[in-house]
């Protein structure tokens, strides 16, 4: 498959996902209002975040090595492997949820389950995307959107409008899919793995963790420091429409990761590519940002509705972090691709506990404003500190090539 075909091909796809979950999100926003969506929202946000444990790092690793190996086990053991792993974490985060006194712990379980199958449905993506399949991959992504889209508008309308209803749906639609797939073995192989492999999913588990932490936060610690669960609503409407746009950018990301891959033992040929792409990432930009200020009020209303207005006053700032945002998806891949997760982990960590400490500052004092505001100073920080890393590994290769000739 060429390369502009897998563009092509991932990106239709990604264009028909993203579209169908800002569809569902609009339906769900305009049909439960402010407070009752802002609930929802955080349940998901915590979900999120416990399915980076249930992730553990295998979908970035499995991707990698499925591309061009660099560990000591098989490629093809790492799929199954990631299985187990999943099971094990999902059915004891499930048993914790119901010990401990958690409020929503019904639904937050459901939820549980549900990141739990969408992370199952991730791994064979990884497999696919690794494998070049970029053709397969993205009919697999159609199919599992189009079936937990139906499972959720079908259950709503067929039974109750209930927060249940919806990670029912969820999870039916990831169990019709995942049961009926042809792509992949679902054998499940529960294994110590290899000192190797073990320091690899710590640190793309960290990645992870930080990266999740940084994204979801804002919603967690808005509930918790700001005025209302409406002002979560405000500002998830803001985040949704910023993430879409993201959304659509990462089969770039994608398929570019792959070609990074393979040039990272050319360091010339890598930076090269790594700046290529970095800039038609900064000039995407200057298109995006500038539509998104003039359109930015008339977006929020038409898509959730009059009720969620105040959110607008939140979009100007996420738009501006774009300009840092969406080179940085690039500098992401770059730093994966030339085994940089040590120092991508340390600039994801950092960037988090950056970005909370901006949260408890600027929340209590400017509501969702400021929560914005702290994510456009965070993707700022975390540019400088990606590019560095990238530029301190290409002295070093340049430097070794240099004294063996």
């Amino acid at each position: 498959m060429t390369l502009a075909r897998s563009l092509s091909v991932q990106w239709l796809a990604t264009v028909y996902v993203a579209a169908i979950s800002m569809l569902i999100t609009f339906f769900l926003a305009r049909s439960f209002g402010p407070e009752t969506f802002g609930r929802y929202s955080y349940i998901i946000t915590l979900a999120a975040l416990f399915a980076i444990l249930q992730d553990g790092g295998f979908r970035t690793l499995i991707f990698r090595e499925f591309t061009a190996s660099s560990l000591p086990l098989k490629a093809e053991k790492l799929f199954p492997s990631a299985l187990g792993h999943l099971l094990m974490v999902t059915g004891l985060g499930i048993f914790v949820i119901f010990l401990l006194p958690v409020q929503d712990n019904a639904y937050l379980a459901l939820a549980m389950f549900a990141f739990g199958l969408g992370t199952a449905a991730n791994f064979i993506s990884s497999v696919l995307k690794g494998k070049g399949d970029f053709d397969r991959e993205a009919w697999w992504r159609v199919i599992v959107r189009s079936l937990t889209a139906v499972g959720v508008v079908s259950f709503l309308f067929l039974l109750s409008f209930q927060l249940e209803w919806i990670f029912i749906g969820w999870i039916t639609g990831f169990i019709i899919a995942i049961i009926f797939q042809r792509l992949v073995s679902l054998k499940i192989l529960i294994i110590k793995p290899a000192t190797k492999i073990y320091r690899s999913i710590a640190a793309l588990l960290t990645i992870e963790i930080a990266t999740l932490i940084y994204f979801k936060i804002d919603i967690v610690m808005l509930r918790h420091l700001g005025e209302s669960l409406s002002e979560v609503g405000f500002y998830a409407a803001a985040s949704r429409t910023l993430e879409g746009v993201i959304f659509i950018l990462l089969p770039i990301a994608n398929v570019f990761f792959r070609e990074l891959r393979l040039r990272a033992n050319d360091p010339e040929n890598f930076v090269q590519l790594t700046v290529k792409l970095s800039c038609y990432a900064g000039g995407l930009t200057l298109i995006i940002v500038p539509l998104g200020i003039l359109f930015g009020d008339d977006i929020i209303r038409l898509c959730f509705g009059s009720d969620y207005q105040p959110g607008s006053q939140v979009i100007l700032w996420l738009l501006v972090s774009l300009f840092f945002m969406i080179p940085n998806i690039v500098l992401t891949q770059a730093a994966l691709a030339i085994n940089r997760e040590n120092h991508y982990a340390f600039c994801a960590v950092s960037a988090a506990l950056l970005n909370m400490a901006l949260n408890f500052w600027l929340i209590p004092v400017y509501g969702p404003k400021g929560a914005a505001i702290g994510t456009l100073f965070t993707e700022a920080f975390l540019l400088v500190f990606l590019g560095s890393g990238i530029a301190s590994w290409y002295w070093k290769e340049r430097k070794i090539k240099d004294e063996s000739r």
